[in-house]
């Protein structure tokens, strides 16, 4: 049976594994700023895909839309997916990887996700975690940490990402 919360674990262990090349601010380059932690929860709507490009059993795609994201507004993303059929938890269930670039009126959030697409009763769920890129991350944003997860609906056209992010004040 699929285990979310070992879809989180290992999901987490993958954007780690993702982001180890992804240079860091120091605190010898950082300027001293106040930080703030907040709560951040999104309800994303998928008004665009490409068709998936696929080569053997992995395929890329890209995807945007509106939504909200709350304490920040309306929002508009764009999302480049790999998903590898391996099936990791059943027939048509996938390995999923996406970058997802959140766009508020106070800069862009980019978030690295990983998890696992698995069937259910009702259609596919992408069950996923995701942390913060301080780096490509700009506004607001730049220099961000944290994570959370995210649970897509393909069906649906719907991504409802959650967590926590540090940013400057």
């Amino acid at each position: 049976m699929y285990d979310r919360k070992l879809t989180r674990l290992v999901g987490l262990g993958l954007v780690s594994a993702a982001l180890a090349g992804t240079p860091a601010i120091t605190a010898a380059t950082a300027a001293p700023t106040k930080a703030r932690t907040v709560y951040v929860s999104a309800h994303l709507t998928v008004v665009h895909s490409t068709t998936p490009a696929c080569h053997g059993t992995t395929c890329t795609w890209s995807n945007h839309g509106h939504g909200t994201m709350t304490p920040f507004g309306a929002v508009t993303f764009t999302t480049r997916i790999t998903a590898e059929d391996t099936s990791p938890c059943g027939p048509g269930s996938q390995w999923v990887q996406a970058t997802r670039t959140i766009r508020t009126d106070k800069g862009d959030l980019v978030l690295h996700q990983a998890g696992l697409q698995c069937p259910q009763a009702g259609g596919p769920i992408v069950d996923m975690v995701w942390a913060a890129d301080s780096t490509d991350s700009t506004g607001t944003f730049a220099g961000a940490t944290g994570r959370g997860y995210d649970v897509a609906n393909p069906i649906k056209n719907t991504a409802i990402p959650h967590g926590t992010i540090t940013v400057a004040s």
